[in-house]
């Protein structure tokens, strides 16, 4: 798993305190009970009801939320007929572009061979998030842990808000605040554009291990200004401009004429950001064919000159998953790779993680592979199990210290896993021994 984020560390959420362990349970446990009072799935129109005059549309909500910008996602109107394809569409509308929990009822209405349309939809003003990984905004800095979001009530008919949220795990945290736009949505077409802007801050570890084992934290602070498009597909695209400033405490001990030290001096820069993503629309207990069969995340990042930068360099990354049909079980094969040019700074590395070793593997490049066979997942088992093997690298370029190689140097680890509801713990062993990791289904592939 690779991630280019101003984070040097992003251990796979792997958390591996009690604490942390705990909180994620307790956040978890009340949301997904709610949850289970709204549908997945569209609800099925009994033949019986097809074709019938739709008398009147409803919309009940709770939460933060209003009728106004609800009913924009909606192409079911008083006068229309009802089909099971329309109803289809306005379902993936509220949950895919709202981000609605959502339930419908269909109701006799007063003529003959008439409906009312009564929609029930949840928004909730504080609850948990799992940030998952190929549908997350930024769709260029990926953000994954445990963590809250906040949202207001809608400010406008649109839909806009303000909101925030906070991304911990063990060593590395986050904080945004955000106000989001919406610009337009098309419900007869299943896509909506947003205006983001946000400001954010936090702080990252990078593990040295030369000359000492020793943790070497980085802060960061910015502010960018985002185009967002999203379809009811699960494709998203992001295009927009981005001003950081990272430091490091300590030095990483990485030298290269590819890397500046921001332990001397803070580096800022200036930066052009986009990104494509395509997350698969189903849950990710169906994360198979035919519910899901691949799911990417491609973007990249020029840092320019100029407005007083410390440095230039471009971030290409490029992440994908594949799930194959193995009788009841699922092969899954996941790949991905970073790239970078020019001077990058050293409180922005690119990282590589598996699960058989205590700390990433970090440079001015990396990538992975991962494959695993989940066991019998078709059934849905109230305990699922998982086998994989999995490998990833490294490399500093131009690096002319012991610790900052310029060729890629691989760590493979294998082991078994084991997901109960939402939460998913593997033994993995390496060359560094065996190691016990965890993480939120649903934020990895």
């Amino acid at each position: 798993m690779l991630k280019a984020t101003i984070f040097s560390y992003m251990n796979r959420m792997v958390v591996r305190t009690g604490a942390v362990v705990f909180m994620a349970v307790l956040l978890c446990v009340p949301y997904c009970a709610a949850a289970q009072l709204y549908l997945q799935t569209p609800l099925h129109i009994p033949r019986a009801q097809i074709g019938a005059l739709v008398e009147d549309v409803s919309i009940e909500g709770y939460g933060v939320l209003s009728a106004a910008s609800v009913s924009q996602y909606l192409s079911v109107r008083p006068g229309a007929r009802l089909e099971q394809a329309a109803i289809n569409r306005d379902f993936g509308n509220l949950v895919r572009l709202g981000a609605y929990r959502t339930r419908l009822d269909v109701e006799v209405g007063s003529a003959p061979h008439s409906v009312r349309l009564r929609w029930i939809l949840l928004s909730k003003w504080l609850r948990p998030t799992s940030h998952p990984f190929y549908t997350e905004t930024p769709l260029t800095a990926p953000i994954q842990g445990v963590g809250f979001v906040l949202t207001s009530r809608p400010l406008d008919a649109r839909g806009s808000t303000l909101s925030a949220y906070t991304q911990l795990s063990k060593r590395a945290n986050l904080g945004r605040a955000l106000f989001t736009k919406r610009l337009s949505v098309n419900p007869d077409s299943g896509t909506a554009s947003s205006l983001i802007v946000d400001a954010f801050g936090g702080r990252g570890v990078f593990r040295a291990s030369e000359p000492l084992a020793i943790n070497v934290y980085s802060w960061s602070a910015g502010e960018e200004a985002l185009f967002l498009t999203q379809r009811t597909n699960g494709t998203q695209f992001e295009g927009g401009v981005r001003e950081v400033h990272t430091s490091n405490q300590l030095s990483s001990n990485l030298v290269a004429p590819s890397l500046y030290p921001t332990n001397v001096a803070y580096a800022k820069t200036t930066q052009l950001v986009a990104g494509l993503t395509h997350g698969c629309t189903s849950v990710p207990s169906q994360w198979y064919p035919p519910y899901c069969d691949l799911q990417y995340r491609i973007s990249a990042t020029d840092a320019i000159g100029g407005l007083a930068a410390t440095s230039e360099y471009r971030v290409f990354a490029g992440d994908v998953v594949r799930y194959f049909d193995a009788g009841v079980s699922t092969i899954v094969v996941h790949a991905s790779a970073v790239r970078s040019g020019g001077v990058i700074p050293d409180s922005f590395l690119l990282c590589a993680t598996v699960r058989g070793y205590p700390k990433p593997f970090c440079g001015t490049d990396a990538e992975g592979a991962t494959a695993e066979w989940r066991i019998n997942d078709h059934k849905s088992p109230k305990i699922e199990w998982v086998v994989f093997t999995e490998d990833a690298a490294s490399r500093v370029r131009q690096g002319i210290s012991a610790n900052a190689l310029p060729f890629f140097s691989w760590h493979p680890d294998s082991g078994i896993g084991v997901i109960y509801h939402a939460i998913r713990f593997d033994l993995a062993g390496g060359k560094a021994g065996m190691r016990l990791t965890f993480e939120l289904k649903g934020q990895l592939y």
